[in-house]
């Protein structure tokens, strides 16, 4: 008996250094909390609270009533002016503070130049193609563009920037290492929301996000029929911490939802010239918050026609679209691939270029061999070779493996076969505290 108990510790010891045991949830909206309900015309635009990006408007951001302001929001989207707006109180525990922007829109052109520290980051712009540090757009409207780079081993970058009409601006995307990291695992009830973590589509529920930085991320759930869900949740280093949300039917609600499908999957989605997001594969684009209305719709996908339509959208309702995408003379023999990764978060490495990060589709990729590699902290890299089609869609699906510092992947594999050998209890007992 005393052999079976100091087993069991050892084991369980090597669960908490590998990170599988889950951490104690935090609270995401603690005692002593308001809100910041942050709207725009048009909808859809990009906002930064206090330097961090937590989505697009309509969105609501909890702010502790003991924390320090002055609170800084930024609000803007692509082709509009940005809009800047300082608090210099705090919501009381359970009060809404409504941020509007009435965003100006732009019809001059200028140049962005964009840098990275260290060089070589992959960079987006408005969610568009990426491309690797240090790039030029040359004739990009004035105004406000979202600029986000990545790079593996590294905190994703996210900073809104104003290009000047007729001149030139230049951002430097300093990149920090990423040092203590943790894993988030999301469910909600029902499941299929779309999961933003800082602003980032991570995945669709169930999922579990990876290489987080510890500290605090804003989370963000959105089904269609159902109110979001926020809020701050607290990562651990080196632990899981398990977000589970029973999600509200809305109800006696003034604004609607449009479902978004497009086929082949990758397409950026506009609504009436603003970014929304990017269509996956395997789950519907959901946005929530749309006024009542005719919208117009827009998809584009490098290598395929723009598809527009026009969307009327009503208060309580869903609207569904569902786009076939026309190829255009695309280079001779290229198919898409559609990447994925469990979990989600990791670096793509693309023919050893990076190319971005899970979940992700790459519309033209030229047919033939190709080697790819999906690297995400404090997991094994996943290696692989796949050959492409002409025309093909092909679908690459990954579980990584946890890496278990000085423990031979045999050694975690012997662990696992003893846990299915009768070790499990104590250790759901343990997962339940």
């Amino acid at each position: 008996m005393k052999m079976n108990t100091r087993v069991l510790i050892f084991f369980f010891f090597i669960f908490i250094l590998a990170g599988i045991l889950p951490a104690q949830g935090s609270d995401p909206a603690p005692t002593g909390t308001g809100y910041f309900l942050i709207e725009s015309d048009p909808s859809g635009a990009q906002v930064i609270f206090d330097d961090r990006f937590i989505g697009v408007t309509p969105v609501t951001y909890p702010v502790v009533v003991t924390s320090n302001p002055p609170h800084t929001i930024t609000i803007a989207a692509s082709g509009y002016y940005p809009y800047t707006t300082r608090y210099t109180v705090n919501p009381q525990p359970g009060e809404t503070i409504r941020a509007y922007a009435d965003l100006e829109p732009s019809q001059l052109f200028g140049t962005l130049v964009i840098t990275s520290v260290p060089a070589g980051a992959l960079i987006t712009v408005d969610g568009g193609k990426g491309q690797q540090a240090p790039w030029t757009y040359q004739d990009i409207r004035a105004g406000s563009h979202l600029v986000q780079a990545f790079l593996s081993g590294y905190e994703p970058y996210v900073t809104i920037t104003d290009v000047p009409p007729g001149g030139t601006i230049t951002v430097e995307a300093k990149l920090k290492p990423l040092s203590d990291v943790g894993t988030m695992q999301v469910k909600s009830s029902p499941g299929g929301a779309d999961v933003y973590v800082d602003g980032i589509y991570r995945g669709s529920t169930a999922t579990t996000v990876g290489n987080l930085a510890a500290g605090s991320h804003f989370t963000l759930l959105k089904l269609v029929g159902y109110q979001d869900w926020s809020g701050l949740v607290t990562v651990r280093p080196g632990q899981v911490t398990i977000l589970d949300i029973p999600l509200q039917v809305q109800t006696g609600m003034n604004t609607g939802f449009i479902h978004i499908e497009s086929t082949p999957s990758g397409a950026s989605v506009s609504v009436d010239g603003v970014y929304q997001g990017v269509t996956q594969s395997g789950n519907p684009l959901d946005l929530t918050g749309i006024s009542p209305g005719e919208h117009v719709l827009t998809l584009r996908l490098e290598n395929y026609q723009d598809y527009t339509t026009r969307v009327l959208v009503q208060a309580g309702k869903t609207a569904s679209v569902r786009a076939s995408m026309v190829l255009l003379q695309a280079p001779a023999g290229s198919g898409v691939v559609q990447i994925s990764s469990e979990p989600s978060g990791a670096n793509i490495f693309l023919d050893n270029l990076c190319i971005g990060i899970t979940p992700l589709t790459i519309p033209s990729i030229p047919a033939g061999h190709h080697e790819i590699m999906i690297r995400l902290e404090g997991y094994q890299d996943y290696r692989n070779t796949f050959n492409l089609s002409p025309g093909q869609t092909a679908q690459i699906q990954v579980a990584l493996n946890h890496e278990i510092p000085g423990i031979p992947l045999s050694a975690f594999s012997a662990i696992l076969a003893l846990i299915g050998a009768g070790i499990v209890f104590p250790v759901r007992r343990w997962q339940k505290r």
